[in-house]
C-alpha cells in the first residue's frame, strides 16, 4: 500500500488529503469539496500539478498579487508556467478569479487571481 499526504488547492479549503493506493484502486480521504477528489489523484499519480505563485502589481499599494493556474498543467510543463509568471505584471486592480493570462505557455490552463490585497 502507498500513501501521500497532499494539500488540495483546489479552492480557499485547503484540505489535507491523504491518498492511498489500494490495489489498482486510488482512494482520497479528507476532501471538503468534489474537486479534492480529483486533485489528489491526479496529485497522487504525478501527472498533472496546479502551479501557485504571484505576479507583479503596478497598482499603488499593492506590489504582488497571489495567482493559480485555472487546470493542472502537465508536470513537464510546471517550470516554464513558473518562468512566464515572472513575467506578467498587472496594471489594474484585480480580483479574486479574474483571468490574468489565458491559454499560458499553451498548456490550456488560465492564471487566475486567487487572493485579493
Amino acid at each position: 500500500m502507498n500513501m501521500k499526504e497532499i494539500t488540495c488547492t483546489e479552492c480557499h479549503n485547503r484540505c489535507q488529503l491523504k491518498v492511498e493506493q489500494i490495489g489498482e484502486e486510488i482512494v482520497v480521504t479528507g476532501n471538503k469539496c468534489p474537486r479534492g477528489l480529483k486533485s489528489g489523484r491526479e496529485e497522487f499519480l504525478g501527472e498533472r500539478k496546479f502551479v501557485c505563485g504571484t505576479v507583479r502589481s503596478t497598482v499603488e499599494g499593492v506590489q504582488k498579487v497571489a495567482v493559480k493556474t485555472s487546470i493542472a498543467v502537465p508536470k513537464g510543463m510546471v517550470y516554464k508556467v513558473t518562468l512566464a509568471l515572472k513575467r506578467i505584471s498587472l496594471d489594474h486592480p484585480a480580483a479574486t478569479g479574474d483571468i490574468v493570462c489565458q491559454n499560458i505557455c499553451n498548456t490550456g490552463a488560465d492564471v487566475i487571481v486567487c487572493e485579493e490585497k
